[in-house]
């Protein structure tokens, strides 16, 4: 018998540390759990660890931790549950406080990891350190293809260096990078690569459609 996908969702409960790794015991026994919503809650660093645990033990696909209070010790944890997943697809961190030391951590972990396809960074404090680390990421990654860095001071060295890493990537489509400051010049740059990769995205799609019939 197969098992049916398992979504679970909880917003905007007050979901505090505590709370969490009762419920992450409970979800562990859930083999067939592919998402988890716990956006808009209280969650900080050991609430994440917890998280992270359950990552490394489930077959998540999809997380989404905005809007909460993780920072940088938080941030690490599931990084480091991230260098060795193989099923998430999709993760979103905004509106936390993870600063440079969680976001180079979560960039580092993008190195190995080659299942991502959706990461959400927006308003955590991040800058150019991190911006150097996702530099890399972005000349060695094959998997990813959307990034979320908005409102975050990244600067004109930053973007220097996000230009640098996208230059010969061939599979990021969409890179969301407002309100970060990387200067004009990067920014036009950037998107001409995003605009081709694109283009090829499109036509291979094309190309993978059946043939009509008559």
């Amino acid at each position: 018998m197969s098992l049916i996908d398992m979504v679970f969702r909880l917003n905007k409960s007050k979901v505090d540390d505590e709370k969490v790794r009762v419920l992450v015991r409970r979800l562990l026994n859930h083999p067939s759990l592919v998402h988890l919503d716990l956006s808009h809650n209280k969650i900080s660093d050991r609430g994440a660890r917890a998280v992270g645990k359950l990552m490394s033990q489930s077959q998540l696909r999809i997380l989404n931790l905005c809007n909460n209070n993780v920072r940088s010790n938080g941030a690490q944890a599931i990084a480091h549950a991230l260098s060795k997943n193989n099923s998430l697809t999709s993760l979103n961190l905004r509106l936390n406080h993870i600063v440079d030391e969680g976001g180079q951590a979560l960039c580092q972990a993008l190195l190995h990891n080659t299942s991502l396809m959706t990461l959400h960074l927006g308003s955590n404090e991040l800058s150019e350190p991190t911006a150097s680390v996702l530099s890399q990421v972005l000349s060695q990654n094959t998997t990813i293809k959307s990034i979320s860095l908005s409102c975050n001071r990244i600067g004109l060295d930053g973007g220097k260096q996000l230009l640098e890493g996208i230059t010969d990537n061939k599979t990021l489509v969409e890179f969301d990078l407002r309100l970060t400051e990387i200067g004009q010049e990067s920014e036009i740059f950037i998107n001409q690569v995003l605009q081709n990769n694109q283009e090829q995205a499109r036509l291979e799609a094309l190309e993978k459609r059946p043939p009509s019939r008559v």
